[in-house]
């Protein structure tokens, strides 16, 4: 009797040690957390309260104007001009394909708002959802299956779905909430990155870490979808010359489209892990005000050195392929020849 006494007491105090380590809270990082290091600027403003609302971004003595992208997406004319730009209250982003993540023959369209707020008319495949900085909806191409029958498994992957990437307001509150910084700490003059947290959520693998502890580890998670959107510095592309804010994704699969930049400075957009976006925006918006001479030639440099080894790379592949197709119908002619003086000789 004695022994189960004590085993039971054993019992009892074992048992509040085992249930506060399950109970520790795990979770994985936001982006701007793994960032910290870097001194993300974070915005905590009311509306019409701060140059971020009017997207003239600050960061660390660096000054963004995405103003004038801004005030065309609200009002739908450039401007300065005002000339009418096709504008659907967001910039649309169509073709995009999936990533590493996704199966292939899903293509995806984003409605981004006007950078420093959240959409201002949700498509209505979105309508079921809250408002948000961006969302994503799945444009699937039944033309793009293996075969048919593949396509009779997937009917459930043929629906349109929509995702909320993350928002610039907080849903309680509805004080801005997005974060800006430079795209690369010791170069401005590359652009500025913007972070909309709390998307919708989502199931991703990641590192979660305990609370009150340096452990971490691998796991299955919830977590909410994140966007990172970098509005890169390129002095020849502007945006709203266009006249038109629906562009095409950066795409090796699609053809030329009218409304797509050049495959140098594509807009493209890729899932960097699962659960968070990135969208990559080349313009001359992004470039720091009051930029010097030198930076703007550290640019133009860099980007002329990255279209002559396109060009290289292109002519490359072209005499690869020309000479692969070269080889092959002489490799062709050459057995018909021989299968025909065989037939020849065995007639003969």
């Amino acid at each position: 009797t004695t022994t189960m006494h004590l085993l039971l007491l054993l019992l009892l105090l074992l048992l509040p040690a085992a249930f506060s380590e399950e109970l520790v809270e795990e979770r994985a990082k936001t982006y701007v957390e793994e960032l910290a290091t870097k001194k993300i600027h974070a915005i905590h403003a009311k509306e019409g309260g701060s140059q971020a609302s009017r997207c003239k971004l600050n960061v660390r003595g660096s000054v963004y104007d995405l103003s004038m992208l801004k005030d065309a997406v609200d009002m739908g004319h450039h401007p300065t001009t005002k000339r009418p730009i096709d504008s659907p209250g967001s910039i649309v982003i169509e073709g995009a394909s999936g990533g590493r993540f996704d199966v292939p023959h899903m293509r995806y369209t984003y409605y981004l708002s006007n950078l420093c707020d959240n959409v201002a008319i949700a498509p209505s495949e979105c309508d079921h959802l809250p408002p948000a900085a961006a969302y994503q909806v799945s444009d699937p191409r039944p033309e793009l299956f293996q075969d048919q029958k593949q396509m009779l498994q997937s009917q459930e992957g043929l629906k349109k779905s929509c995702h909320a990437l993350g928002t610039a307001r907080d849903p309680t509150t509805k004080n801005l909430i997005f974060s800006y910084a430079h795209i690369d700490e010791s170069q401005p003059e590359v652009g500025v990155q913007l972070i909309y947290p709390l998307g919708e959520n989502c199931t991703a693998r990641r590192r979660v870490y305990s609370s009150g502890t340096s452990r971490s580890r691998m796991a299955w998670t919830t977590v909410p979808r994140e966007l990172i959107l970098n509005v890169r510095c390129d002095p020849s592309v502007d945006i709203l010359a266009r006249r038109t804010l629906r562009l095409q994704a950066r795409d090796t699969n699609l053809e030329t489209h009218p409304n797509r930049f050049d495959d140098d400075d594509g807009v493209l957009v890729s899932e960097v892990e699962m659960c968070q976006y990135k969208i990559d925006l080349p313009s001359k918006l992004g470039c720091p005000e009051k930029m010097g001479k030198a930076a703007l030639q550290r640019i133009k440099h860099k980007r002329e050195q990255h279209q002559k080894r396109q060009r290289y790379n292109n002519r490359f592949r072209q005499k690869r392929n020309g000479g692969s197709y070269y080889y092959a119908v002489l490799g062709w002619t050459a057995l018909l020849c021989t299968v025909l003086f065989m037939g020849y000789r065995v007639w003969t």
